[in-house]
């Protein structure tokens, strides 16, 4: 659980940056987000990013970052799917992502 756990924990804390940074200020914009959103996200990647690493020696800072990257991740799918109207495969990884985090909350609850 532990590489998976600081595998996510990069992922995440490189996505939030790449959000936060205002790379992806169109696509959110393309799901009709207001611009704050974008940061919102942004942080609750990157501090579930940070939360997943130091989770990694406090475990419920790790069931409390899957739990928000999770959610994060499963709210970004239906988004994508439903107010994108995206195929469902574009959604795929947002999917993944959220199934790894929900593996991670079931180890540690």
């Amino acid at each position: 659980m532990i590489i998976l756990q600081i595998i996510l924990g990069i992922f995440f804390i490189m996505t939030g940056s790449k959000i936060l940074s205002g790379a992806m200020k169109k696509d959110f914009a393309r799901l009709g987000y207001p611009p704050i959103f974008n940061q919102i996200t942004g942080i609750f990647e990157f501090v579930g990013g940070l939360g997943m690493l130091i989770g990694v020696l406090y475990n419920v800072i790790a069931l409390l970052s899957s739990v928000l990257l999770g959610v994060t991740m499963f709210v970004g799918a239906l988004s994508l799917i439903f107010l994108g109207k995206d195929p469902i495969k574009k959604a795929i990884p947002a999917i993944i992502l959220f199934l790894l985090n929900f593996g991670v909350f079931i180890y540690y609850i």
